[in-house]
Protein backbone atom coordinates (compact mmCIF):
# COMPACT_ATOMS: atom_id res chain seq x y z
CA UNK A 1 0.00 0.00 0.00
CA UNK A 2 1.40 3.42 -0.92
CA UNK A 3 1.12 6.38 1.39
CA UNK A 4 -1.36 8.82 -0.10
CA UNK A 5 -0.84 12.55 0.17
CA UNK A 6 -3.85 12.77 2.50
CA UNK A 7 -3.15 9.81 4.77
CA UNK A 8 -2.47 10.77 8.38
CA UNK A 9 -0.46 8.24 10.36
CA UNK A 10 -1.31 7.91 14.03
CA UNK A 11 -0.37 6.13 17.22
CA UNK A 12 -2.84 5.66 20.05
CA UNK A 13 -1.78 4.93 23.63
CA UNK A 14 1.39 3.01 22.75
CA UNK A 15 2.86 1.20 25.76
CA UNK A 16 6.06 -0.84 25.83
CA UNK A 17 8.04 -2.57 28.58
CA UNK A 18 11.11 -4.77 28.59
CA UNK A 19 10.72 -7.12 31.53
CA UNK A 20 9.76 -5.06 34.56
CA UNK A 21 11.08 -1.82 33.05
CA UNK A 22 8.51 0.35 31.29
CA UNK A 23 10.00 2.21 28.32
CA UNK A 24 7.00 3.93 26.72
CA UNK A 25 3.92 5.09 28.59
CA UNK A 26 0.79 5.70 26.52
CA UNK A 27 2.02 7.80 23.59
CA UNK A 28 -0.59 9.12 21.15
CA UNK A 29 0.66 11.19 18.21
CA UNK A 30 0.01 11.89 14.55
CA UNK A 31 2.42 12.17 11.62
CA UNK A 32 1.19 14.17 8.61
CA UNK A 33 2.15 12.90 5.14
CA UNK A 34 5.09 14.49 3.32
CA UNK A 35 6.33 16.09 6.53
CA UNK A 36 9.46 15.81 8.65
CA UNK A 37 8.69 15.02 12.29
CA UNK A 38 11.41 15.12 14.95
CA UNK A 39 11.07 13.07 18.12
CA UNK A 40 13.08 14.99 20.69
CA UNK A 41 13.95 13.74 24.13
CA UNK A 42 16.78 12.91 26.51
CA UNK A 43 19.12 10.03 25.72
CA UNK A 44 17.73 6.65 26.75
CA UNK A 45 14.14 7.84 27.08
CA UNK A 46 12.65 5.31 24.62
CA UNK A 47 12.81 7.19 21.31
CA UNK A 48 14.49 4.35 19.41
CA UNK A 49 12.07 1.78 20.83
CA UNK A 50 9.17 3.94 19.66
CA UNK A 51 10.70 4.20 16.18
CA UNK A 52 11.13 0.41 16.07
CA UNK A 53 7.48 -0.05 17.01
CA UNK A 54 6.43 2.25 14.14
CA UNK A 55 8.53 0.17 11.74
CA UNK A 56 7.10 -3.11 13.03
CA UNK A 57 10.51 -4.31 14.25
CA UNK A 58 9.22 -4.83 17.78
CA UNK A 59 5.60 -5.08 18.99
CA UNK A 60 3.91 -2.67 21.36
CA UNK A 61 2.48 -4.20 24.52
CA UNK A 62 -0.73 -2.27 23.94
CA UNK A 63 -2.10 0.58 21.87
CA UNK A 64 -2.79 1.01 18.16
CA UNK A 65 -0.82 1.91 15.06
CA UNK A 66 -3.09 3.49 12.46
CA UNK A 67 -1.77 3.45 8.89
CA UNK A 68 1.72 2.18 9.71
CA UNK A 69 1.26 -1.61 9.30
CA UNK A 70 0.35 -1.27 5.61
CA UNK A 71 3.40 0.80 4.68
CA UNK A 72 7.01 0.19 3.66
CA UNK A 73 9.94 1.73 5.53
CA UNK A 74 13.57 2.60 4.97
CA UNK A 75 15.80 3.12 7.99
CA UNK A 76 19.02 5.06 8.55
CA UNK A 77 20.81 4.31 11.81
CA UNK A 78 23.40 6.19 13.85
CA UNK A 79 25.80 3.42 12.84
CA UNK A 80 25.82 3.41 9.00
CA UNK A 81 25.55 -0.44 8.90
CA UNK A 82 27.02 -0.71 5.42
CA UNK A 83 28.00 -4.09 3.98
CA UNK A 84 31.82 -3.97 4.01
CA UNK A 85 32.33 -6.46 1.17
CA UNK A 86 30.22 -4.45 -1.29
CA UNK A 87 31.10 -1.27 -3.16
CA UNK A 88 29.22 2.01 -2.66
CA UNK A 89 27.09 1.28 -5.69
CA UNK A 90 26.45 -2.32 -4.70
CA UNK A 91 25.44 -1.31 -1.17
CA UNK A 92 22.63 0.74 -2.66
CA UNK A 93 21.76 -1.84 -5.30
CA UNK A 94 21.46 -4.43 -2.53
CA UNK A 95 18.85 -2.24 -0.84
CA UNK A 96 17.02 -2.01 -4.19
CA UNK A 97 17.25 -5.73 -4.98
CA UNK A 98 13.54 -6.23 -4.38
CA UNK A 99 12.60 -3.91 -7.25
CA UNK A 100 11.62 -5.51 -10.54
CA UNK A 101 13.48 -3.35 -13.05
CA UNK A 102 17.28 -3.75 -12.83
CA UNK A 103 17.96 -0.83 -15.17
CA UNK A 104 15.70 1.49 -13.16
CA UNK A 105 17.34 0.33 -9.90
CA UNK A 106 20.81 1.14 -11.23
CA UNK A 107 19.73 4.55 -12.48
CA UNK A 108 18.12 5.31 -9.13
CA UNK A 109 21.21 4.16 -7.20
CA UNK A 110 23.49 6.34 -9.32
CA UNK A 111 21.19 9.33 -8.94
CA UNK A 112 21.34 9.20 -5.15
CA UNK A 113 25.08 8.49 -5.09
CA UNK A 114 25.59 11.60 -7.22
CA UNK A 115 23.33 13.66 -4.97
CA UNK A 116 25.45 12.54 -2.01
CA UNK A 117 28.62 13.69 -3.79
CA UNK A 118 30.01 10.16 -4.07
CA UNK A 119 29.92 9.67 -7.84
CA UNK A 120 33.73 9.34 -7.94
CA UNK A 121 33.62 6.57 -5.34
CA UNK A 122 31.06 4.14 -6.72
CA UNK A 123 33.58 1.26 -6.81
CA UNK A 124 35.03 1.99 -3.37
CA UNK A 125 34.17 -0.25 -0.43
CA UNK A 126 33.05 1.31 2.88
CA UNK A 127 36.42 0.84 4.62
CA UNK A 128 38.03 2.90 1.85
CA UNK A 129 35.78 5.86 2.67
CA UNK A 130 36.02 8.45 5.44
CA UNK A 131 33.52 8.37 8.28
CA UNK A 132 31.59 11.28 6.81
CA UNK A 133 31.42 9.63 3.40
CA UNK A 134 30.08 6.44 4.97
CA UNK A 135 27.33 8.43 6.66
CA UNK A 136 26.47 10.14 3.36
CA UNK A 137 26.29 6.74 1.70
CA UNK A 138 24.02 5.46 4.45
CA UNK A 139 21.62 8.40 3.91
CA UNK A 140 21.71 7.92 0.13
CA UNK A 141 20.94 4.22 0.58
CA UNK A 142 17.98 4.95 2.87
CA UNK A 143 16.55 7.51 0.45
CA UNK A 144 17.14 5.36 -2.62
CA UNK A 145 14.71 2.68 -1.50
CA UNK A 146 11.26 3.96 -2.57
CA UNK A 147 9.58 3.43 0.78
CA UNK A 148 6.49 5.17 2.08
CA UNK A 149 8.20 6.34 5.26
CA UNK A 150 11.82 7.19 6.07
CA UNK A 151 13.02 6.61 9.64
CA UNK A 152 16.24 8.15 10.97
CA UNK A 153 17.68 7.06 14.32
CA UNK A 154 20.21 9.65 15.53
CA UNK A 155 21.57 9.67 11.97
CA UNK A 156 23.44 12.97 12.53
CA UNK A 157 24.89 12.26 15.99
CA UNK A 158 28.44 11.56 17.20
CA UNK A 159 30.17 13.68 14.53
CA UNK A 160 31.70 17.15 14.62
CA UNK A 161 29.48 20.16 14.03
CA UNK A 162 30.54 20.86 10.44
CA UNK A 163 29.94 17.27 9.35
CA UNK A 164 26.61 17.19 11.18
CA UNK A 165 25.41 20.30 9.35
CA UNK A 166 26.69 18.87 6.04
CA UNK A 167 24.74 15.66 6.67
CA UNK A 168 21.57 17.55 7.54
CA UNK A 169 21.94 19.70 4.42
CA UNK A 170 22.31 16.49 2.40
CA UNK A 171 19.14 15.18 4.03
CA UNK A 172 17.28 18.36 3.00
CA UNK A 173 18.58 18.07 -0.56
CA UNK A 174 17.53 14.44 -0.88
CA UNK A 175 14.20 15.07 0.85
CA UNK A 176 13.23 17.75 -1.66
CA UNK A 177 13.45 15.16 -4.45
CA UNK A 178 10.52 13.08 -3.19
CA UNK A 179 9.23 14.77 -0.01
CA UNK A 180 9.13 11.46 1.81
CA UNK A 181 7.21 11.28 5.09
CA UNK A 182 10.11 11.28 7.56
CA UNK A 183 10.35 10.61 11.30
CA UNK A 184 13.68 11.13 13.01
CA UNK A 185 14.77 10.81 16.61
CA UNK A 186 17.31 13.09 18.23
CA UNK A 187 18.37 14.40 21.63
CA UNK A 188 19.71 17.59 20.01
CA UNK A 189 17.39 20.62 20.07
CA UNK A 190 19.31 22.42 17.30
CA UNK A 191 19.01 19.44 14.93
CA UNK A 192 15.25 19.32 15.49
CA UNK A 193 14.86 23.07 14.89
CA UNK A 194 16.99 22.92 11.73
CA UNK A 195 15.14 20.06 10.01
CA UNK A 196 11.68 19.42 11.39
CA UNK A 197 8.24 20.62 10.39
CA UNK A 198 6.95 19.30 13.71
CA UNK A 199 8.67 18.40 16.98
CA UNK A 200 7.30 15.84 19.42
CA UNK A 201 8.89 16.20 22.86
CA UNK A 202 9.26 13.03 24.92
CA UNK A 203 9.84 12.93 28.65
CA UNK A 204 12.56 10.91 30.36
CA UNK A 205 11.88 7.17 30.66
CA UNK A 206 9.21 5.92 30.58
CA UNK A 207 8.59 8.17 27.60
CA UNK A 208 5.43 10.26 27.59
CA UNK A 209 4.50 12.86 24.98
CA UNK A 210 4.97 16.21 26.72
CA UNK A 211 4.04 18.52 23.84
CA UNK A 212 4.00 19.01 20.07
CA UNK A 213 5.35 22.07 18.24
CA UNK A 214 4.94 23.10 14.60
CA UNK A 215 7.58 25.09 12.70
CA UNK A 216 6.22 27.05 9.75
CA UNK A 217 9.51 28.60 8.59
CA UNK A 218 10.66 26.98 5.35
CA UNK A 219 13.59 24.60 5.77
CA UNK A 220 15.51 26.36 2.97
CA UNK A 221 15.67 29.68 4.88
CA UNK A 222 16.74 28.28 8.27
CA UNK A 223 20.24 28.69 9.66
CA UNK A 224 21.75 26.29 12.15
CA UNK A 225 21.90 27.94 15.57
CA UNK A 226 19.78 30.89 14.38
CA UNK A 227 18.33 33.17 17.07
CA UNK A 228 15.01 33.15 15.18
CA UNK A 229 13.93 30.19 17.31
CA UNK A 230 15.52 31.32 20.58
CA UNK A 231 12.25 31.38 22.54
CA UNK A 232 11.21 27.93 21.31
CA UNK A 233 14.75 26.63 21.79
CA UNK A 234 14.76 27.73 25.43
CA UNK A 235 11.37 26.13 26.00
CA UNK A 236 12.48 22.83 24.42
CA UNK A 237 15.64 22.74 26.53
CA UNK A 238 13.63 23.31 29.69
CA UNK A 239 11.29 20.46 28.80
CA UNK A 240 13.94 17.84 28.01
CA UNK A 241 16.15 18.81 30.94
CA UNK A 242 13.37 18.83 33.52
Amino acid sequence: MSLSKQQLLQTQDIVKSFGNRQIISGISADFPPSSVTAILGPSGCGKTSFLNILAGLIPADSGRLIGFPQLSFSYSFQDPRLLPWLSCLDNILFALSGLDDEKTSRERALRFITAAGLEAYTAFKPLQLSGGMRRRLSLARAFSYPSDVLLLDEAFASVDLKLRIDLMDLFSLLWREEKRTTIFVTHDVQDALYLADRILVFSSRPARLLDTFSIDTSRETRRYGSKDFSELEERLYRMILS
